[in-house]
């Protein structure tokens, strides 16, 4: 029986006029129409949400559905909704849905959904979402996930059959846009694996422990560092393993944790499962429920710190030593820190400057020493401070009444941040020394120089590029004699082009202070040359060594060992034969022509273990042989086997096998030749006999 919107009307207006509600009786009482339609009348309204009932007893009242209407409802959804009749048709399309496609109302009410942009947005995930239409107005509910490749968009959609207000049946299709909570999870996945990944493969212990210090998670290097597998700690407390003197560590930590304060640094023992104990170094991290506060788990890093535990230990003892020796030399020995402040002398040191070390401990370094010394000194203490690098100068210094030459090395002492905290200073008389060696001291640097630099052309210049001394060798290849070199700018003698890149390297060695080495050709002759500085009593260079070396020979010899190999590799690349080197049992090197026997690229060779190559059935005798080859007995180097194509085709071949080579190190060397036809000729003839 088709249900008349006029008689619905009359219900519904009947119900608004009494709105605590009636009986079937009632309804059929004023409506006249029997109860069985009625009931079918009242069943629609009920279904499709506008008439609610309540049972009291045995009465069943009915009266209109207190809520905000449907499409009230769904206009204010963040969601996208669009209901569908029996026929496919458009009847109702919420604001959010229409500004996602574009279009109006008349562009899609009333219009089947495959007459509509639905069908150009969502485009490859279309048919999918019109079959799950489908299936929904034959009753049956889907949830699923529609991708939108061309929009970069992500929608859980949920069709479900429906009933409105006339009684026709349709579908409702509700599209939630999950693309961001999409990505979300996809960046918490990647950072999870990451995560894992870290602390899977990490030399330090990774580990998460809660408030009351059970291990919930230990990562791998539990086994390397304590001796125990991950499952053998997890669940476990970490007081289970702690040193008892250390035990007090872990509760002073977490006292004092709070959201500001959640991080710290801590050492302990802990025992090794062989028994002995560990010092261990961890960096934890409190975590705390962002909407209670809550301290709910605990984070942490850990590493073995025994070594440089020892490490201090030594330290310390060495420490102990060394100011043992400080007090015994005869050296001034002393430290100041970045206040200028003396914060060690030795006695010797304090005995010099006529003062008892306890007196000198303390006091300005400055007030110590004339102006003009400790002006010096500030200037050395500067460089070693804000460089953090050792300093060594000499100097004049009035002790007792008398000028003595002092030897100065200033040594930077760097602190556990890393900062220069202070400066070890080391003073020696040399006052003896510097008298027998002032007059020599250039001369030996020239004389160093030269000696140190190999022989052939030899030219000494000073900073100018005037030729200070040259050998026969050298004023030879110029084509001038020594005597007439001498004095002479080196530019003047050499080819523009030449001259200019000499100027460029002899300004490097002035300015670094260190030797250069290069390598340029001249009128067809190769040299290998250096230029060495020579530092003067300044601490300057003050003269330069230039040693050439004709090495044309040389580079003639690498030009054909050059030539000779490419021309070596174009005959392997040309070989009928496969070639290849196997070293520790993978392919090293091999020619087109055996990844064409394997069907392979030569990518997909290089690299691959050779057994990858062998038929099973010939695997073990090969790895014997091979294995007996490279162990230096004497195996047959020539037989015939099977080989294994990357297709899974067996491929008959005659191997040749020896030892070479193969960038410094043994290697198989194995040639393959094709005896498939062989194979296909000897099998004819023994079918034929």
């Amino acid at each position: 029986m088709a249900l008349k919107r006029e008689t619905t009307a009359k219900i519904r207006e009947l119900l608004k006029q009494n709105q605590n509600g009636l009986n079937i009786t009632a309804i059929v009482r004023e409506i006249r129409i029997n109860r069985n339609t009625a009931g079918r009348y009242l069943e629609n309204l009920m279904v499709s949400g506008q008439v609610e009932m309540r049972q009291f007893g045995m009465a069943k009242i009915y009266r209109l559905a207190q809520r905000v209407p449907l499409f009230a409802m769904l206009s204010i959804s963040s969601e996208l909704i669009m209901l569908l009749d029996n026929s496919q048709r458009v009847i109702y399309a919420n604001e959010v849905l229409h500004k996602f496609l574009g279009s109006t109302q008349n562009d899609l009410y009333g219009k089947n959904i495959e007459y509509t942009s639905f069908v150009t947005i969502f485009d490859d995930a279309f048919p999918l979402l019109l079959k799950k239409i489908r299936t929904g107005l034959k009753g049956a509910e889907w949830t699923g996930e529609l991708s939108l490749k061309n929009k970069d968009v992500i929608f859980s959609c949920r069709i479900k059959p429906a009933v409105f207000e006339e009684g026709q049946r349709g579908v409702s299709l509700i599209l939630e846009d999950i693309t961001e909570r999409k990505r979300n999870e996809k960046r918490v996945q990647e950072s999870e694996r990451q995560f894992r990944l870290l602390a899977e493969n990490s030399l330090d212990m990774i580990h998460r422990h809660t408030p009351d210090d059970v291990c919930i998670y230990i990562s791998p290097a539990s086994k390397t560092i304590l001796g125990y597998n991950p499952d053998q700690l997890i669940g476990h407390s970490v007081f289970e393993v702690l040193h008892p003197e250390d035990a007090h560590i872990v509760p002073e930590y977490k006292s004092g944790l709070n959201k500001k304060n959640h991080t710290a640094k801590i050492s302990y023992r802990v025992r090794h499962r062989d028994g002995h104990y560990l010092w261990l170094e961890s960096v934890l991290r409190a975590i705390f429920d962002e909407k209670t506060g809550e301290f709910v788990e605990i984070y942490g890093v850990t590493r073995d710190i025994s070594k440089r535990k020892k490490a201090e230990d030594a330290l310390r003892e060495s420490e102990e030593r060394y100011r043992s020796l400080a007090e015994a030399s005869h050296d001034l020995i002393f430290t100041v820190d970045r206040d200028d402040v003396v914060t060690y002398v030795n006695s010797f040191a304090a005995a010099m400057l006529g003062r008892d070390p306890a007196v000198v401990i303390g006091k300005d370094r400055a007030s110590l020493f004339p102006r003009e010394v400790a002006d010096r000194q500030a200037a050395g203490l500067r460089r070693v401070f804000e460089s953090g690098t050792p300093s060594r100068s000499d100097g004049p210094m009035a002790v007792n009444g008398e000028i003595r030459w002092f030897d100065h090395f200033l040594m930077p002492v760097v602190g556990p941040g890393g900062r220069v905290d202070s400066v070890l200073g080391v003073s020696r008389d040399i006052t003896e020394k510097r008298k027998g060696e002032e007059a020599l001291r250039e001369s030996e640097a020239t004389a160093r120089a030269l000696i140190n630099a190999p022989t052939d052309s030899i030219l000494l210049l000073d900073t100018r590029g005037t030729i200070l001394d040259i050998n026969e060798t050298a004023a030879l290849r110029i084509g001038r004699q020594k005597d007439e070199l001498i004095g002479v700018m080196a530019d003047s003698v050499l080819p523009e082009d030449i001259a200019r890149a000499r100027r460029s390297i002899i300004s490097q060695v002035i300015e670094k202070k260190e030797a250069i080495r290069f390598e340029d050709v001249r009128d067809g002759v190769w040299f290998d040359t250096v230029a060495y500085p020579v530092i003067g009593e300044n601490g300057e260079v003050n003269r330069i060594a230039v040693i050439a070396r004709d090495i044309t020979d040389r580079r003639l010899i690498e030009e054909n060992l050059q030539e000779s190999e490419e021309n070596y590799r174009s005959l392997i690349e040309r070989a009928n034969d496969g070639i290849c080197v196997i070293q520790d049992g993978v392919v090293k090197f091999c020619n087109r022509r055996i990844t064409e026997f394997w069907g392979c690229s030569i990518q997909e060779t290089l690299g691959r273990n050779f057994t990858d190559f062998v038929h099973p059935d010939a695997l073990p005798e090969i790895i014997d042989r091979y294995k007996r080859r490279m162990a230096g007995e004497t195996v047959p180097s020539i037989y015939n086997t099977k080989l294994k194509r990357k297709d899974g085709g067996i491929f008959y071949a005659e191997v040749n096998a020896g030892i070479v080579r193969y960038g410094g190190k043994p290697g198989d060397l194995i040639i393959i030749r094709d005896i498939n036809d062989r194979k296909k000729t000897d099998e004819k003839l023994r079918r034929h006999s």
